[in-house]
């Protein structure tokens, strides 16, 4: 038989004292908001200073930079944001106004008498859904005019370990996590209110708490009555938080390493914490790969409240590519609740596809990056990623990342054994803010990623290809690419070879990376998927090259060694002709690669 629970109830009535207003204080903020992190505190002790007078629901907006809270609930975020005209962070909106939060600003407003009470309650059912309840009432006549009760789920309290933003922060009060039932709010109904003590209730029941929520035991309800004419708030509530039975969270996940050739992810574990106010002492550890059939293992031993617990995964055999790691709890205690609860994830690679045979050349033409078999080494929105200019390229916003970020993009592997040239080239564009160090390496590995060579290494000026410049660099120009070019000599036998790109901020200005090309012997491989002539041919001066493009196209002119020594890229359809000027080229053999919209054509070239 299964074990009876017994849902826990917090009723939390403000009103008393009939028609004393609670102030409600909204304010929008940013994770990677640098005034914000300066202006929060004093906004947090204010408002613990006037616990009995003001409630405060804090919003985090979509700019400046990468917020995780914002990422799992940007829409009704944005809804508040545009319902006051928000344009910058931090703000403050004191019962509708927008104004600054201040001792005299919230002592005068509770001053001001509201025309109705206020009750919020909630409680928790045993399966982790919510009851919320609402009730308002006026002791006096009320008349309403487009007016709505608002009700928001707010997570009262969240820590990181470390600033999931680049602000700083860590700790971060009173989150808005959902509203209900949605951000419109709920129509307040003048009739209910025509005679003295009207009173209006709503009800929401079996509402499910998503599960982006951090600590469900820091679940409260903040409800208040807004005009949608004049934005002014008349009244407002809350249902504080209710500390939980049987109810446990994956405090963390992690894998022994991140990126290997291995079939299998063998040795990765969890850190159960119990979040409740009972001793856990069973649970099943549910754990997924990608989106495939979720997998449990049963964990007996005892975890004390506010107590943690190591846990392994068994050994998971994956295929070939980069994989996310999901993992969770359920029936706890034997509750028989299989709701997923404290979900966490992590990213891997486990690249057991042989390396590349032949010539590899990456244009990131194609949209839909990262491409098999590559891998981000980050995905907290601080890495590469694919940029449309010059046809498509990789870009480092070294603009945007704070000093000490870094990301890491791994390309496919290679078997540079089967090329008779054992040399890599790419294009790079890349200015200084003013005259910062952001750093572009390049990293080969031969045993599967146990351990790195750096063969490239530049920062700040010596990586400049322009002159520093205090704008947002987004577009590179044809004139601004510099082609680079490493020998991998050394590496010549490998037949699994691993390169990736790593790029450091200084915080200056962007980086970006384009036609990558590793080994390959030009002379003797030809094939044609795009129709193409070039003429003349042999060629002494200007060599011209026409087809026929199928969208945006990337046109290259490498020598014998697979080094690029001109590109021409454009985003015209149909008819196309590029002209490269040869005369100053060394008499020999080269190749024309031509590259549109996931087709290619090879021909050679020979320039007297």
């Amino acid at each position: 038989m299964k074990k009876l629970l017994f849902s826990l109830s917090a009723i939390f009535t403000f009103g008393a004292m009939a028609q004393q207003r609670l102030v409600l204080v909204e304010s929008f903020s940013q994770a990677s908001c640098g005034p914000c992190a300066a202006q929060n505190p004093a906004l947090e002790s204010l408002l613990a200073a006037n616990t009995t007078k003001a409630i405060a629901i804090k919003y985090q907006v979509n700019w400046p930079g990468f917020d995780p809270m914002n990422l799992h609930n940007p829409a009704e975020i944005a809804a508040r944001v545009s319902y006051y005209s928000i344009s910058g962070v931090p703000d403050r909106v004191l019962d509708g106004t927008n104004t600054d939060a201040t001792q005299s600003a919230i002592d005068n407003r509770y001053a001001v008498p509201a025309p109705v009470n206020m009750t919020v309650s909630h409680t928790i059912n045993p399966n982790f859904t919510a009851n919320v309840s609402v009730t308002i009432t006026a002791p006096d006549v009320w008349n309403p005019s487009n007016t709505v009760m608002q009700l928001a789920m707010v997570e009262k309290n969240i820590t990181f370990a470390s600033a999931p933003g680049s602000n700083g922060e860590t700790v971060f009060k009173n989150v808005m996590r959902k509203m209900l039932p949605n951000q419109d709010g709920s129509a307040v109904v003048a009739s209910n209110f025509s005679t003295a003590g009207g009173s209006q209730t709503f009800t929401f029941n079996n509402v499910a708490l998503p599960n982006y929520i951090y600590n469900l035991n820091q679940i409260s309800f903040i409800a208040w009555v807004q005009n949608n004419t004049n934005k002014e708030v008349h009244q407002a509530g809350v249902s504080e938080p209710i500390v939980l039975s049987n109810y446990g969270i994956v405090q963390s996940l992690s894998v022994p390493t991140s990126y290997s050739c291995d079939a299998n992810l063998a040795g990765a574990s969890v850190v159960l914490e119990n979040q409740g106010n009972t001793t856990i002492t069973t649970a099943t550890v549910n754990f997924q790969i990608d989106n495939g059939a979720v997998q449990t293992a049963p964990f007996t031993g005892s975890i004390a409240p506010n107590g943690t617990a190591s846990f392994s995964l068994p050994s998971i055999p994956v295929s070939s590519g980069t994989h996310t790691i999901t993992s969770y709890l359920t029936n706890i205690n034997g509750s028989g609740v299989n709701t997923p609860l404290g979900t966490k994830t992590a990213q891997f690679a486990r690249i057991t596809d042989p390396g590349t045979t032949g010539q590899l050349i990456q244009n990131f033409s194609n949209t839909s990056f990262p491409y098999l078999n590559y891998y981000l080494a980050s995905v907290t929105n601080d890495n590469w990623i694919r940029v449309a200019p010059n046809a498509g390229c990789l870009r480092y916003s070294f603009y945007a990342f704070t000093a000490g970020k870094i990301g890491e993009v791994f390309l496919a592997p290679v078997n540079l054994s089967t090329n008779s040239s054992k040399t890599m080239t790419f294009d790079v564009a890349y200015r200084q803010y003013q005259n910062e160090n952001d750093k572009l390496e390049v990293l080969v590995s031969s045993d599967c990623g146990a351990t790195w060579t750096s063969v490239y290494n530049k920062q700040g000026a010596t990586l400049a290809t322009l002159a520093a410049s205090t704008a947002n660099y987004t577009t590179p120009s044809a004139s601004d690419w510099r082609n680079e070019s490493i020998s991998l000599a050394s590496f010549g036998s490998a037949d699994k070879l691993i390169i990736k790109f790593k790029a450091t901020s200084a915080y200056g200005n962007n980086v970006f990376v384009d036609n990558i090309m590793i080994g390959g012997t030009l002379a003797i491989v030809e094939f044609e998927e795009i129709p193409a002539q070039i003429y003349p041919n042999p060629a002494s001066q200007i060599a011209t090259v026409a087809f026929e493009s199928t969208g945006a196209y990337v046109v290259t002119l490498t020598d014998a060694s697979g080094r690029v020594v001109q590109t021409i890229s454009d985003t015209t359809t149909g008819s196309a002709q590029v002209e490269f000027n040869v005369s100053q080229l060394t008499a020999g053999v080269y190749m024309v690669n031509i590259m549109s919209n996931g087709k290619m054509t090879a021909k050679s070239l020979v320039i007297e």
